[in-house]
C-alpha cells in the first residue's frame, strides 16, 4: 500500500517530534566524566563529613587551661632505666668492635657470635668467675666487674 503525501507528512512531523524530546548523546568524554563523579561522590562526601566534625583551631588563650589539664592529669610515662648488666654488654660490644677479633675494627664479622661472647663474658663476672689470661673477653671481663660492682657469690 502506498502511503499519500499527508501520511508521509504526519510521520515525518512525528519523528522530527521524537528527536526534539530524545537527549543528545553523549560523548565517550562525557560519559567517563559523568562515571567519575558518580564513583567519587560518596567517598568525597565522607571525607569532607569528617573534615567537617575536626577540631579547630582555638586561641592560644583557650588552649592554655586544656594544655595545663593534659600535662596534670595525663603524665607521661618514663623512660625506662638500663640494667648494670645492659650497661655491661653494651660497653663490652664497643670493646669488641674496637679490637680485632671479630672482624676487622670498627666492624663485627658474626654479631651474633660476638654477642654469645661478650654476655657469657658479663655474666661470668656477674658471678665472679676468675678473669682469662689474656684477650678481649679479659678486657670486656673486667670492664663489667668495674660497672657491676661488688660480686654476689
Amino acid at each position: 500500500m502506498a502511503l499519500s503525501a499527508s501520511d508521509k507528512k504526519e510521520i515525518a512531523d512525528m519523528l522530527i517530534a521524537f528527536s526534539e524530546r530524545r537527549p543528545t548523546p553523549m560523548r565517550a568524554e562525557d560519559m567517563l566524566l559523568q562515571a567519575a563523579i558518580e564513583y567519587a561522590t560518596p567517598k568525597v562526601a565522607a571525607g569532607a563529613q569528617r573534615f567537617s566534625e575536626m577540631r579547630r583551631f582555638e586561641p592560644y588563650p583557650q588552649r592554655i587551661p586544656q594544655d595545663i589539664f593534659e600535662t596534670v592529669v595525663v603524665p607521661s610515662k618514663r623512660k625506662k632505666a638500663m640494667t648494670k648488666f645492659n650497661k655491661a654488654v653494651k660497653e663490652g660490644m664497643k670493646i669488641v668492635r674496637s679490637s680485632n677479633q671479630y672482624g676487622k675494627k670498627g666492624t663485627i664479622s658474626n654479631a651474633k657470635r660476638a654477642f654469645s661472647a661478650v654476655t657469657k663474658s658479663v655474666s661470668k663476672a656477674r658471678r665472679g668467675v676468675k678473669l682469662p689470661k689474656k684477650g678481649v673477653l679479659r678486657k670486656v671481663q673486667s670492664k663489667a666487674m668495674a660497672i657491676l660492682g661488688r660480686v654476689r657469690k
